[in-house]
This record gives structure tokens, sequence and C-alpha cells, in this order.
């Protein structure tokens, strides 16, 4: 099979596959990070590098039908751009998507399934309160697992701001 090249006639069919491949795979990828949790990706360490280049590696498989060749390329980029506007324009498509952020302590209550269920430990609360200039997550009167991932601590109804230490 010889590939399709840019001066080829583009092979409508095969652009179809192709366009079908990359919705559905973006959809698992999306669904797949859901699960994995917020905290997954938070952190950006090495093993969080390497995942998002296996999990690249393994859609290009299947993103694009092969005998589409370039016009497969060209549809599978176009769809997985208008995919993204999408999820950013259509307001309830963006709240399905992201996350909301979460209480994991308030008013001296740690919410441990909810911690467990983000796997967040106390240590991490005990690192944020250090970030902030306390001694304990415990003078905290909330802390939340953000959107991103991140947490953040608020101290008599405001919130402080955290040291930039890294």
């Amino acid at each position: 099979m010889n590939y399709t090249t840019i001066f080829d006639s583009i092979p409508w069919p095969y652009i179809g596959n192709s366009i079908i491949q990359t919705i559905s795979i973006y959809i698992l990828v999306l669904l797949g990070l859901k699960i994995a949790g917020r905290r997954v990706f938070s952190e950006r360490s090495p093993q969080d590098l390497i995942i998002l280049l296996l999990i690249a590696e393994a859609c290009d498989l299947g993103l694009s039908d092969e005998r589409a060749g370039y016009w497969g390329t060209i549809a599978s980029v176009i769809t997985i751009l208008l995919l993204g506007s999408l999820c950013e324009r259509i307001s309830w498509l963006r709240h399905l998507i992201e996350s909301k952020p979460i209480i994991i302590y308030q008013n001296g209550h740690l919410y441990q399934k909810v911690m467990q269920q983000h796997m967040i430990e106390e240590d991490d609360l005990e690192e944020t309160a250090r970030q902030y200039g306390l001694k304990s997550y415990k003078e905290f009167t909330k802390i939340v697992l953000e959107t991103e991932g991140h947490i953040t601590g608020i101290l008599k109804s405001s919130p402080l701001r955290k040291n930039h230490t890294k």
C-alpha cells in the first residue's frame, strides 16, 4: 500500500475513518485522565512526562486510518483542534470535563475518603502548610484541592500567599 501524499487525491472514505477514530481516542483519553484524577498530572514529575509520551505514542497508531496518509493526519489534527475549541466554547461540555474545587479539610475535620480518592496524604497537607509559613495544616480553616490539582489553604476566610521557594 502506498502512502498518500499531499499531491495525491484526497481519499475521502479514509478521511472519515480518521475523523471517527480521532474523536473516539480523544474521548477515551479524556475519560482516562479524569479517572486518573487531577493530582496525577499536577505534580509534573518525570513519570508524568513518560505517561504522557506513552499515551501519545499509543494513540498515534490508531489516530488516523493509515490508508488516508497525509490527509488523514491533517484530518486528525483539525479534528483535535475543533474538539478542543468545542470543549472551551460550549459551557455544559466544559463543565462536564472540568473538575470543581474539592474541600479536603474544614474547621478541624479532615475528609479522609476524599483524600484517598484523590491520592492525597497528610504529608501533602503538612507540606502545603510549610509553603504558607505555617507549622501545621491544622492552622488552616479550610484546605481545598483546586481544579488543576494544587492544594490551597485558607485561613480566617482569606487565602494566604504561598512562599515560592521552588
